[in-house]
């Protein structure tokens, strides 16, 4: 969710924000407890004909186009807080598992695993790209794809291209609203409002060598008052050079022609994965008020859509597509999350072609089941007709809880904070969504973030991680848990982890680690098979976050958003990449001073 504010409205809008902040925690206290449902199978619908290819565009020309200097006029900023963004939720009671004194089967990590890095996408690049005319914005989502030695991030509203060793291979950054045709996200000359699109993910299909990159965006009036219209934007690159000319299609995602008499909604949390026939997107869909606010889940959709029209243009400018609404009947329909498929672990074939997902059930705040999903005859996306079936089975697994504590951080210089006579904010801690999932020489990983107590009795944030082994024989589909784990640290959270395993099954988990001794730091631990290794600081904080978000003159209530995901994905040669935010003391705006730092992990 995004919200932009203006000067002269930010008593009232501080007051709205105050509130959806306050939502999360005032649903925890329904006393009912529904009993499980499972899913099942679920119906899809044609909408080919509603994806529409509308341009191209050569990112490398556009980032040596010389543009006019934006004036520095105009203090609007913009937000995502999509911590309210989820579903009711029942408390079941408090959390009383412990967390591990250290990283599961750490004693078993060997060798300090081989792994360099350098900083990516900073919030004075994002805030500054398009000669600035874009909005400050907070949290940094975090979209990464990799291939041939080369990664491409998007961060919110901008996004770069770089080589292994951190060199630019773009001449600056560019905003999404240029990347996408769309107008600027604020006129610093006129302050018109455009387009500000976000929720950004990025992927490398190592098959047809090819480079996507996706978001979304709610349409506005020039005053910068939402409007009930929605879009979601993707760029499908051309040839395999990353900062080559892309195909940009749209969607418009108002109404999802869909009779569950939701009415106009946005897709939120935009994630996809490829395998040998379909790319597919998986999103949250909320109401939009008639006053342009976000009100209400509606349901989680899957969009399968054709690669080989995406690539080759079979589909002319309509690919094919076909959309799945996941009605909200069991608690697994929230952010059901397409796994990865790194080269050389797949895709799957078989049963006409086959993509994961992965969820977790999301009804009470302490949980224990999580739901594998399979969309089998993924190759009839290259027919008239495509005939996709989607079902999904049901897995217990370690217990999990609602993160409802905000992670505090280490005490130090936080010019914004002090010029406010505020404290050093704490972190919003996220929710226990599915936030990474990957597919590889089948295994299926998934991640999410776990609240449980230290030794001590006090509670604190943890990285849970998973392993299945799902099996479709005709009919029959079904899912055994292979691995399980927890990773922690005695006195630290970890924000908001991200899994990549390669065809060998070596991997790393990536995620914010943060404490009262530590400032927000770039993280991860190594996967090796069935086991995790002792965490690794790829990158440590220098400063404590100081972002806009959790300050009460802006409508926070000291704790600041940080990240809604991180991302890792894994290079042609079976190199592992992870990237996720952190706090260096780096040039920076008045608003914001994160950055993102993106890893490579030796395997």
């Amino acid at each position: 969710m995004k919200i932009h504010l203006v000067a002269n409205n930010r008593r009232a809008l501080a007051a709205f924000l105050t509130a959806l902040l306050v939502l999360p925690a005032c649903v925890l206290f329904a006393q009912d407890t529904p009993p499980l449902a499972k899913p099942g199978k679920y119906s899809g619908r044609n909408i080919s004909g509603e994806l529409v290819r509308d341009s191209s565009v050569n990112i490398s020309q556009l980032a040596s186009a010389p543009t006019a200097q934006a004036s520095s006029a105009g203090a609007e900023i913009r937000s995502h807080r999509e911590d309210a963004l989820r579903p009711p939720i029942h408390d079941s009671g408090p959390v009383v598992d412990r967390a591990p004194a250290a990283s599961a089967a750490a004693a078993a990590a060997g060798p300090t695993p081989s792994f360099r890095g350098f900083t990516g996408l900073t919030h004075l690049q994002q805030r500054t790209a398009r000669n600035g005319n874009q909005f400050s914005t907070e949290p940094p989502d975090q979209g990464l794809a990799v291939g041939n030695g080369l990664i491409l991030e998007a961060v919110n509203s901008a996004l770069n291209v770089y080589d292994s060793n951190g060199v630019q291979q773009l001449p600056r950054p560019l905003a999404l609203s240029e990347f996408f045709g769309l107008p600027p996200g604020i006129n610093r000359t006129t302050g018109f409002n455009g387009v500000f699109p976000g929720d950004p993910v990025a992927l490398f299909d190592p098959e047809t060598e090819r480079w996507f990159v996706a978001a979304w965006a709610q349409l506005n009036t020039a005053t910068g008052v939402g409007l009930q219209q929605s879009r979601l934007y993707l760029a499908v690159s051309q040839t395999s050079d990353p900062t080559g000319t892309y195909s940009i299609y749209t969607l418009n995602t108002t109404l999802a022609h869909d009779p569950d008499q939701g009415g106009p909604r946005i897709p939120d949390f935009p994630h996809f994965a490829v395998d040998h026939y379909g790319l597919y997107i998986s999103i949250n869909e909320f109401n939009i008020t008639p006053e342009g606010n976000f009100d209400g889940f509606i349901d989680a959709a899957i969009l399968a859509i054709s690669k080989n029209d995406l690539i080759n243009g079979t589909g002319g400018s309509f690919p094919r597509v076909v959309r799945f609404p996941l009605t909200s009947s069991s608690g697994f329909e929230f952010t059901v999350f397409p796994a990865y498929t790194p080269p050389g672990g797949g895709p799957l074939l078989a049963n006409g072609g086959t993509q994961f997902f992965v969820s977790s059930h999301f009804v009470t705040t302490n949980e224990n089941t999580m739901a594998i999903w399979a969309l089998t005859n993924t190759s009839s996306l290259d027919s008239a007709m495509p005939n996709l079936d989607l079902r999904a089975v049901v897995v217990e697994v370690q217990p999990f809880h609602f993160p409802t504590i905000a992670a505090v951080q280490k005490k130090g210089f936080h010019p914004l904070g002090e010029s406010l006579n505020e404290p050093v904010e704490k972190l919003d801690q996220g929710d226990f969504r599915v936030i990474s999932a990957t597919y590889s020489s089948g295994r299926l990983w998934a991640t999410l973030s776990s609240q449980m107590l230290d030794t001590a009795g006090a509670p604190r944030i943890v990285c849970d991680y998973f392993a299945f082994s799902p099996k479709i024989n005709g009919p029959f589909f079904t899912a055994t848990l292979v691995t399980q784990g927890v990773v922690s640290k005695p006195g630290a959270s970890l924000l908001y982890p991200a899994i990549a395993v390669n065809a060998q099954q070596k991997g790393g988990i990536v995620f914010t680690l943060v404490g009262p001794n530590d400032y927000p730091s770039a993280a991860f631990v190594p996967v090796n098979n069935n086991s995790v290794g002792s965490i690794q600081i790829a990158r440590a904080g220098n400063e404590p976050e100081d972002g806009f978000t959790g300050y009460p003159e802006f409508g926070g209530n000291g704790v600041a958003r940080w990240g809604d995901y991180s991302a890792a994905a894994i290079d042609t040669d079976g190199v592992i990449w992870m990237a996720t935010e952190y706090t260096p003391d780096i040039a920076r705006t008045s608003f914001a001073n994160w950055c993102t730092y993106i890893t490579r992990l030796q395997p």
